[in-house]
């Protein structure tokens, strides 16, 4: 899977759309994301990146007392035979699973706001599409950064 992942090219509109973007707001400090400009680069990054194969999320922007975002599955052990579900495996044969993404209120830049963003899509790919029980920073993780080098971002 993370050969396919590293082998696919973006294409140059999608390269170009980011550029600007970070050129645009280089200088930009002290970025205050809203929930529709996350939700906005949320589905630019959906297409143009994971293929749209992503769901769609809420996306949240709070307070993220030592971190920068996470993206959360939540599910209702109620539904779960009991020794079924552990907390530290996603239990993805659970009906009442739902996902959505936390990012902080404030980054230094916009650009560390775009990379957290993708980040945590990086994780929703893994909870979503490659069912991984754990979706932490493993290989399937790290499979995504030459495909974020081709955009001058890093993982």
């Amino acid at each position: 899977m993370s050969k396919k992942i590293q082998a696919k090219r973006l294409s140059k509109k999608v390269k170009l759309r980011v550029e600007n973007a970070l050129r645009k707001r280089k200088k930009i400090k002290d970025f205050y994301p809203s929930e529709a400009i996350a939700e906005t680069w949320f589905r630019i990054f959906n297409r143009s990146i994971f293929d749209s194969k992503l769901p769609s999320v809420p996306i949240y922007i709070t307070t993220c007392p030592g971190y920068w975002g996470q993206c959360v599955a939540t599910w209702d052990n109620r539904y779960s035979k009991k020794g079924t579900c552990r907390q530290d495996i996603i239990p993805y044969h659970n009906h009442t699973l739902d996902f959505y993404i936390q990012l902080r209120k404030k980054f230094p830049t916009w650009k560390y706001f775009v990379e957290t963003l993708i980040h945590e899509m990086v994780h929703l790919w893994q909870m979503t599409v490659m069912k991984d029980p754990y979706s932490n920073h493993n290989a399937n993780f790290y499979s995504w950064r030459p495909k974020l080098e081709q955009l001058k971002l890093k993982l």
